[in-house]
């Protein structure tokens, strides 16, 4: 079993198929995700691939590492290179693509034009996580012509009183409004797609806030996620949630990879994952990288429970 990182209400929609998909090749996916997912099969390649376009974030919170005062370097994958690892992965057959890491995806202009090459190239989910304080009208549009096959959106609150303690921003009604004019012209449409969901970060500013949202949200969106906060790498922010619970192995290394905008070839999406580099996309494909030494140890680590002697694996899943 894996260790759950999510309570996901609303999941089938996460499963249903995207138009102009094989119905076949989609199901397939979701097998070889599920059988990844518990362990039962590895995969020959990466199912999924996350690609960081951009290393910068509008946004400072107090639970990112942007917000962390130790700063972040400010790269970017021009579009040449992403373009020749969108070949290389669905050569490999990769099937999903995240369009981001630990970043605002929306910062960067040619995103719907990342998003329709790995649409065309047999990519079947493309997807993104932003904190929706850029979809404005025209950005909307653009998006819902795209092909992206599901729009999450961070925002870990039901006030804007408990948003700005989190945020520092101002902008809680501006993003409601901004996800509710999405369904809204997205349905306008007669589109399915792409599906929306919020998600919201537990920690110790919004804990008494988790069943307020969910009930605001449960009737708009077709997702509702909640998660629960991991420690920033390095600090101590006295913002997560105690748990007694003993975590299970890690499956995340089963099935993706990460790539993040200074070329950095990762094991994990976590905010950990830099830690467990497995080379660069300079001297490393994708393919070896998923096949590696070090991606191997990392797997065999966590089928045989021996994950603890990790110390990065550890800090992550104990929550240190």
């Amino acid at each position: 079993m894996s260790k759950s990182f999510f309570d996901i209400r609303g999941r089938d929609a996460l499963y249903a198929i995207p138009p102009d998909t094989d119905p076949v090749a989609w199901d397939d996916y979701i097998s070889d995700q599920h059988s990844a997912e518990q362990f039962n099969n590895i995969p020959s390649a990466p199912l999924q691939i996350d690609f960081e376009l951009n290393g910068s974030c509008n946004m400072a919170c107090p639970f990112c590492i942007h917000g962390s005062g130790e700063g972040r370097v400010h790269a970017e994958l021009d579009f040449e290179t992403y373009a020749r690892l969108i070949d290389e992965a669905a050569k490999i057959g990769t099937k999903s693509i995240k369009l981001n890491y630990i970043n605002e995806p929306l910062l960067r202009r040619d995103l719907e034009k990342a998003i329709s090459y790995a649409k065309a190239q047999g990519i079947l989910n493309v997807y993104f996580v932003t904190n929706g304080s850029l979809l404005f009208p025209a950005r909307r549009q653009s998006l819902l012509a795209s092909g992206v096959t599901k729009i999450f959106v961070s925002i870990d609150a039901a006030t804007s009183e408990t948003y700005n303690k989190q945020r520092r921003n101002g902008a809680f009604q501006t993003i409601v409004a901004n996800v509710k004019a999405l369904v809204e012209e997205r349905n306008a449409l007669g589109q399915k797609f792409p599906v929306v969901r919020v998600s919201f970060l537990k920690n110790q500013l919004n804990i008494d806030e988790a069943d307020d949202f969910y009930e605001y949200w449960k009737d708009i969106v077709d997702v509702v996620t909640f998660q629960t906060m991991n420690e920033v790498p390095g600090r101590q922010t006295g913002l997560t949630l105690e748990n007694d619970k003993e975590p299970l192995p890690c499956s995340f290394p089963n099935k993706q990879l990460v790539v993040d905008s200074e070329g950095d070839i990762l094991p994990c999406c976590k905010l950990y994952g830099k830690s467990l580099a497995l080379g660069n996309i300079n001297s490393m494909s994708l393919e070896e990288a998923w096949s590696s030494d070090k991606m191997v140890a990392l797997r065999e680590a966590h089928s045989s429970g021996t994950w603890q002697h990790n110390a990065v694996c550890r800090r992550c899943l104990l929550n240190q």
